[in-house]
């Protein structure tokens, strides 16, 4: 973006045939490159003032430029979104592809410029008198172009001779039945293609004998086929089958042809199917989760455990109560002697823990083996925050062995090296601090 080239620019987004002005400055690189793309396709006139007059040969000269390799970059886009089966992208990209190497927007009545001896002034004329499309116009007989026109003959019979070599492309589809796999749902059809001209002979346009391309995509957007050959491989009628797979009972199939590097060539017809909804899938509902005793109601940032899950609430908990039974300041430490550990080992044994086999949950993860799971509240009344009870587990917890109950002599042996492991905890504290 030069200096002197800003207010030129300006009164190009002024235009009211551009088709897509910029609603900002213009200062940017790529304002410039977005206009002149534009300019071009719109097919704008060129400005009369002194100010474009300095910079037009250096206009017309970035613009060949800038067209020429987005025409290669719009070629990448097709291939890439046809890999990928985006049927929109891919027609639309194509679309523009178009546009950019006739040198002029597709579906507008620009694409009559494409012929010789028609300017702008005869582009405008011939679109008021209703003939918006090269087709219309080709449809004419001599005498109509010369009326239409306003010339006199031979004009109508130069400009037929021409439009004999303009492609006329033709299409047909149908449904040629069901297509059955041994993967069963969902349900797939056979379409039956037929792609020709109606030319007299094969097509040649711009001393060039065009390429063709066939696109068929379902309703959702989905791009069920891609082709790309020659305009004379269509001299028979070339005949092409393919599967689509549908989705739904409501999805039609779109197919379109059309003519690279030309505009006005595009011939597209739709299949409306008549496939009962049974054969269809039926629609997977994603369960919600149920109201499990208001754990996710009660789930604040005040009650949420921010230490982890497997931390056992109930020893925590006669630890707090162990604290605030003992009149010690802040910096004292309970002498190891005086802690009664009963309250967090009083719990009642059974003669055998039973735990059930692992049980899968609505949501497809595995629930674990916490008592509360169920929403049962804890011991001491509060509710379970156990993320594992609301959301489940990925893989399922093993299932322990069975425990039976301890001697007594193991008991003890047991206490006595739970009370050595809480003087040596307390002493490496003391010693920290």
């Amino acid at each position: 973006m030069k200096p002197n080239e800003r207010s030129s620019l300006r009164e190009f987004n002024k235009s009211p045939i551009l088709k897509y002005p910029i609603k900002e400055n213009i200062s940017t690189t790529a304002h410039k490159i977005f206009l002149m793309v534009q300019i071009q396709l719109g097919g704008i006139e060129t400005l009369s003032g002194n100010d474009f007059r300095v910079i037009s040969r250096q206009f017309a000269m970035e613009t060949g430029l800038i067209l020429d390799r987005f025409h290669r970059l719009i070629r990448c886009v097709v291939d890439c979104k046809a890999i990928d089966c985006d049927g929109i992208s891919t027609r639309c990209a194509l679309d523009l592809a178009r546009s950019v190497s006739a040198g002029y927007w597709e579906n507008s009545s620009l694409q009559l410029r494409q012929i010789t001896h028609i300017g702008p002034a005869l582009a405008r004329k011939l679109a008021s008198n209703n003939v918006a499309t090269v087709e219309k116009f080709a449809n004419l007989d001599t005498s109509g172009i010369e009326r239409v026109v306003g010339r006199n003959p031979p004009f109508g019979k130069k400009m037929k001779d021409e439009l004999a070599r303009f492609p006329q492309l033709k299409l047909t589809a149908k449904i040629a039945g069901r297509a059955f796999s041994k993967a069963g749902p969902p349900p797939k059809v056979k379409v039956s293609v037929l792609l020709g001209y109606r030319n007299k002979q094969v097509p040649q346009w711009n001393s060039k004998i065009p390429a063709v391309t066939f696109l068929a995509e379902t309703s959702n957007g989905v791009l069920a086929h891609f082709w790309r050959g020659n305009i004379k491989r269509l001299s028979n009628e070339y005949e092409m089958k393919f599967n689509v797979e549908l989705s739904s009972p409501s999805d039609e199939i779109k197919c379109y042809i059309s003519c690279d590097e030309i505009v006005g060539t595009m011939q597209s017809c739709v299949l409306k199917l008549e496939i009962p909804p049974s054969d269809f899938p039926p629609l997977r509902l994603v369960e919600q989760p149920e109201p499990n005793a208001g754990l996710a109601q009660y789930e604040t940032s005040e009650t949420r455990d921010e230490f982890g899950d497997d931390i056992d609430e109930d020893a925590m908990l006669a630890a707090v109560e162990q604290v605030e039974g003992n009149d010690h300041s802040e910096d004292d430490f309970v002498d190891i002697d005086n802690v009664d550990t009963s309250k967090s080992t009083n719990r009642k044994r059974t003669d055998e823990v039973e735990y059930s086999e692992p049980v899968r949950m609505h949501n497809g993860k595995w629930a674990c083996n916490h008592y509360c799971r169920d929403g049962q509240p804890l011991k001491n009344g509060q509710l379970c925050k156990h993320k594992c009870c609301r959301e489940g587990l990925d893989k399922p917890r093993k299932v322990p062995r069975k425990k039976s109950n301890l001697s007594a002599a193991d008991d003890q042996s047991e206490k006595g090296k739970g009370h050595e492991r809480l003087k040596g905890s307390v002493s490496k504290v003391s010693n920290t601090r």
